[in-house]
């Protein structure tokens, strides 16, 4: 389960197949989604360009230390975290021997082939937007989707939309009418009533983050996906449903107007789910991650136990992309649950959706959309493979689903998961004012400053499909000084050495058998420093980025980019946006238990006229305490309980 935060305010060739496979049918009913899926039109939005003023929330928001205080109670008894399942443990505690790099790369400011880059949303902006009515959360998942007059950026809790020279073209309402553009919510885009009506209630209905978007230049549409959960309306508590939104455009426009379908993810047998006894008696579907092909539009999730935990399998989604391009009510898709990985013994985790471009969509096989699987959950210490799956026979989408599933295991480099990368000394106002207790009113044990922050676990955070070769990224940790754990029970922490770099595959799937080819794969690390939550995309021309945090004793949490072709990444990192000063959120807290969230991914895509775009997470501002103390939004930079921004990039070296 991804560990949530939310607060009120030189490769050698292989081919090996080990294969397993599930078979899904499915028909449309009235209503709802085939075989068992419980999916219901929410309708069309009005252009996104009128939202904000169409739905302005009717109380303003409220601060001053009695609301401080009042959201410090609230995050200490309702945040919701898990623990997502990570490989690599044994690395971490010096069991075995960590991965090698394959190539150290140095860092420059050169910023080769970048040719835009501004500061995308920010954590003033989500907490802000919507006059105010916002949960303040950290850490901001990242969406990002461009075609090539207009980019996309979707983060929690906040939708903005740029011209490609980076001139946000959604006001939105902020709590202060002198502020810079904020967006509007992800309420608000959904159509859903403010997540917290300030000062007193009625809160959610629901809260959604978790959020995905791509452009599909085939049908001149955006796709975007966002997980959500219902709340207690009185309470704000979690009431344990929940589900998942796709909304679809209704033309190349994303400032136009938007269809919404909303799929119930509960899976207790309420509302048309299916039962899988989950003993809290509600299941959750975690991370819902988006991908499509020429037939369809797939949402993979991780299913865990509400309350207890528990993991549940992999459930995978699947929709017939002209059906949802229509607009259709009910369109016709199939469900395949809780998704076996034999290769592992196991179920199937964190299935993460290959991307592509038309030109790459895959026909054979009644057309194939592949997903890419880390083995690094199932590995003790580190894992040597990655799980290739293929989706078959997606064309039955456009009739009645017929849909087979199928693993393959090939042998990789040993990679792991990633460890917690420490922070550059800078100041952090909201831990020192925890740590004197001046602000909040609760006696809280002091931290050294800043905390490091989370490293990421070693799933898949992206895959990109190029020529026929899927290009993969996944974190790993690497020998050398620069990163950190924690123990006594999460409180405390202390340097280790190891620290972060990104894992790189590049694997040749047969369109015949069910064979799959490594043909390349590497490791890159920036000695003494991390990089975290790594992305890919690729153009037709075979140019890309891998896109990162940097971050580490001597630099502040920075955007960066790795160039990167079909012959792999290169030897240097470039510097998109750096970072000014550390994270300062409160999730290093004794409000978030002492565990400094990062981005749960990063985000890239590739425009139609080969422009790659990329989003990470970075710090963009820095204050005194005197300035905090005085001004808790620093200028407009950041809100009292985080100061996490995005960086948007764009990268064409030709």
């Amino acid at each position: 389960m991804s560990r949530r935060a939310f607060r009120i305010v030189a490769p050698s060739i292989c081919t090996f197949a080990l294969v397993a496979a599930l078979i899904a049918t499915g028909t449309p009913s009235a209503g709802a989604s085939s075989a068992g899926t419980p999916t219901s039109f929410r309708g069309t939005t009005p252009a996104l360009s009128s939202v904000a003023a169409a739905q302005r929330a009717a109380a303003p928001a409220t601060g001053g230390s009695a609301a401080i205080a009042f959201e410090a109670g609230w995050l200490r008894t309702h945040q919701f975290e898990g623990e997502e399942l990570e490989g690599g443990e044994a690395i971490r505690m010096g069991e075995v021997a960590a991965p090698k790099s394959t190539s150290s790369a140095s860092v420059t400011s050169d910023a080769f082939g970048l040719v835009h880059s501004w500061e995308g949303s920010n954590h003033f902006d989500s907490r802000y937007s919507g006059n105010g009515n916002q949960f303040s959360g950290e850490p901001p998942d990242q969406g990002l989707c461009a075609n090539d007059t207009r980019v996309f950026e979707i983060v929690n809790s906040v939708v903005q939309v740029y011209s490609t020279s980076g001139r946000p073209l959604l006001a939105g309402d902020s709590f202060f009418p002198n502020s810079p553009p904020v967006g509007i919510t992800l309420a608000q885009f959904f159509g859903n009533p403010p997540d917290f009506q300030r000062p007193d209630g009625p809160f959610g209905p629901n809260t959604a983050f978790d959020v995905s978007c791509r452009f599909d230049s085939s049908v001149q549409r955006w796709y975007v996906s966002a997980e959500y959960l219902d709340l207690d309306r009185t309470t704000g508590d979690y009431t344990g449903n929940g589900g998942f939104y796709v909304a679809v455009s209704t033309s190349a426009n994303p400032l136009g107007s938007w269809n919404i379908w909303n799929t119930r993810t509960q899976n207790n047998g309420t509302e048309g789910t299916p039962d899988h006894k989950c003993t809290s008696g509600f299941c959750y579907g975690d991370y819902p991650q988006l991908g499509f092909d020429a037939n369809g539009l797939y949402i993979t999730t991780n299913e865990f136990d509400f309350f207890t935990g528990a993991f549940n399998g992999a459930q995978l989604y699947a929709f017939s992309k002209a059906d949802l391009v229509a607009g259709d009510p009910s369109p016709t898709s199939a469900y395949l649950q809780s998704v076996q990985a034999p290769v592992e013994g196991d179920t199937a985790y964190s299935m993460q959706p290959v991307i592509s471009q038309p030109a790459d969509f895959v026909s054979a096989h009644g057309g194939t959309e592949y997903l890419a699987m880390s083995q690094s959950p199932y590995a003790v210490g580190a894992a040597t493979g990655i799980s290739l799956w293929r989706l078959t026979n997606t064309s039955s989408l456009n009739a009645t689903p017929h849909l087979a599933l199928t693993e393959t295991s090939v042998p990789t480099q040993a990679y792991t998961g990633g460890v917690h990368a420490l922070q550059k000394p800078g100041p952090t106002p909201l831990l020192d004012c925890e740590n004197s207790k001046p602000c909040i009113g609760a006696a809280h044990p002091a931290q050294k400053s800043p905390l490091p922050t989370d490293g990421g676990s070693g799933k898949v955070y992206g895959a990109w499909l190029r020529g026929g070769v899927v290009y993969l990224t996944t974190a790993t940790a690497v020998a050398g000084s620069g990163g950190a754990e924690y123990f006594s029970g999460g409180v405390k922490w202390r340097a280790i050495d190891l620290h972060d770099g990104v894992a790189w595959f590049a694997l040749r799937p047969s369109t015949t058998t069910n064979a799959v080819q490594r043909v390349n794969q590497g490791i890159v690390d920036v000695p003494g420093q991390n990089m975290t939550y790594p992305t890919v995309a690729m153009n037709a021309a075979g140019d890309g980025v891998i896109g990162v945090t940097l971050v580490g004793p001597g630099v502040y949490p920075t955007a960066a980019y790795i160039p990167f072709t079909t012959a792999g990444a290169t030897a240097a990192v470039e510097i998109a946006g750096a970072g000014v000063g550390p994270n300062d959120g409160f999730t290093g807290t004794a409000d978030g238990d002492y565990r400094t969230r990062w981005g749960d991914y990063g985000a890239a895509d590739v425009a139609p006229d080969g422009t790659v775009w990329f989003a990470n997470e970075y710090i963009a501002q820095r204050c005194t305490d005197a300035t905090f103390n005085a001004d808790p939004t620093c200028g407009f930079t950041r809100s009292f309980f985080a100061n996490w921004s995005t960086r948007v990039s764009a990268y064409h070296p030709s």
